[in-house]
């Protein structure tokens, strides 16, 4: 049967701008589909304007501390509107590289609108209909909204229109301590908000190492943000120009009242409406689209990649992931399964907090923990330099003493955590970061120091005596 397409893909965020790219440059036919904007949460309202936001925010911070360095400053208030004018510019400056004009040009054929499957080889965009050998279902994710008496009737924000805020609030409420949640709340609250924090679970970072939360939760806490964990939320009202939530706690009921609410309950697949039943893909119980290692669906020439298949809804992965997708696509007779053994993620607080592997309680669990150790940040020399000292480095070891897992805790802790993804990917021993040689004064040095404590832990009494014996008489 003739086609189109080689490759038809419907959304043009991160998975579907890589698949789209990589497939032109193999020589397919493909074409783009998207209804929105290109580029995706990513570009427009989840990564590049929260990280510019962020930016804004920790430099605030960085002010408020400046007399701590000898230096005489102060903030006597904050242009919100400056700060989010600096945000959709630095979208404006990355927009092109993710733009219509960029991806025709690379061969691509972009079409806008709403593209839904007709049947597995047909999409509709509109009142045109086109057809496709393969297609890549990269529809992305949108913000959870969870349906809480009384929150239809009160405006609130979401990443999707927290960025075009016209005035600092005065009291924020923000409901979820994830990522986007305590990024975001830390981030108005260094720019002079009051910051209050509501969550069902009863500890921050539950997907990290236990170390992780108490050190994090008393920082925001001495940074002046509250926190109501372990808690329901039961209603919402707004009464003039306050916001009130009612939650429940441990059998009482308070009410929560702010100027303006967040809400940051996660993120659900953007999966519905786009004809998943006409051509028979299934989905899990979430909406997610099912997906087999190799990332293909129950329909075997239909794919899935990025938000929409999970089950790491990180951009990183959404690129990763595309890339599996395209392999499995041009050489179908070797598929490559994909591997979640060593994916990092960064929560872009101020510290930052960074993981990949293996957790110490997932590697008890799988019966492949050995041993771990943890190197406190403040040994650092360059981080006492820098006068930042909060954070620490912990290596979860399998056999033969292998790293399987790193947490890292720092200000530069997102960029420092791919020196634990190379360790994973290539089989390293804890000592094997002895042997490297850091720039010195580095806050990387820390897995330097991590290889010297698993080795110290390791020479036993009896080696050091005999040591002295054969080299020391």
């Amino acid at each position: 049967m003739n086609y189109n397409y080689h490759i038809i893909i419907i959304g043009a965020g991160s998975a579907g701008l890589v698949t789209a790219s990589g497939g032109a440059s193999m020589g397919a036919k493909v074409a783009l589909i998207e209804e929105d904007k290109m580029g995706g949460d990513c570009l427009n309202t989840g990564c590049v304007p929260s990280k510019s936001f962020l930016r804004s925010a920790h430099l605030a911070s960085e002010i408020k501390s400046a007399r701590d360095y000898g230096i005489s400053a102060s903030m006597k208030d904050v242009n919100i509107s400056a700060v989010m004018k600096r945000v959709s510019g630095v979208v404006d400056i990355i927009a092109p590289h993710d733009s219509v004009e960029r991806f025709t040009s690379l061969g691509v054929d972009v079409i806008k609108g709403k593209g839904i499957l007709v049947d597995n080889h047909t999409v509709r965009i509109h009142d045109r209909v086109i057809t496709g050998k393969y297609i890549v279902i990269a529809a992305g994710s949108n913000p959870a909204v969870p349906d809480i008496p009384g929150l239809n009737k009160v405006p609130y924000y979401t990443n999707k229109n927290i960025f075009s805020i016209k005035k600092l609030p005065k009291k924020l409420i923000v409901l979820g301590a994830g990522p986007i949640g305590l990024e975001l709340g830390q981030g108005f609250s260094h720019l002079g908000s009051d910051v209050e924090i509501i969550d069902m679970a009863d500890q921050l970072f539950t997907k990290d190492d236990p170390e992780v939360a108490p050190l994090m939760e008393s920082l925001l806490k001495e940074e002046g943000i509250s926190f109501h964990l372990s808690a329901k939320i039961k209603e919402i009202k707004k009464t003039g120009s306050k916001i009130s939530v009612l939650i429940g706690k441990e059998g009482r009921i308070e009410w929560i009242s702010g100027t303006d609410l967040l809400v940051s309950l996660g993120r659900v697949p953007a999966t519905e409406g786009i004809g998943l039943e006409n051509a028979g893909v299934k989905t899990d119980d979430r909406g997610f689209i099912a997906v087999n290692k190799y990332l293909q669906t129950n329909v075997k020439n239909i794919y899935a990649c990025g938000d929409a298949a999970g089950p790491y809804m990180f951009t990183h992965m959404a690129g990763y992931q595309a890339g599996v997708v395209l392999r499995n696509i041009i050489f179908s007779l070797k598929k490559s399964p994909v591997d979640y053994s060593m994916v990092p993620w960064t929560t872009y607080t101020k510290p930052e907090v960074s993981h990949v592997g293996y957790t110490e309680q997932m590697a008890r669990e799988s019966g492949k923990f050995k041993e771990s150790v943890v190197v406190n940040l403040k040994e650092m020399d360059r981080a006492q330099t820098d006068g930042d000292t909060t954070g620490f480095l912990k290596l979860v070891l399998g056999k033969k003493n292998r790293i399987i897992g790193a947490t890292l805790v720092g200000n530069k802790a997102g960029e420092m955590i791919h020196l634990a993804s190379m360790a994973i990917r290539y089989k390293m021993k804890g000592t094997g970061f002895m042997s490297q040689i850091f720039p010195y004064p580095s806050e990387a040095e820390i897995f330097k120091f991590a290889g010297y404590a698993l080795a110290r832990k390791s020479f036993k009494p009896w080696m050091k005596s005999l040591v002295q014996k054969i080299f020391f008489r």
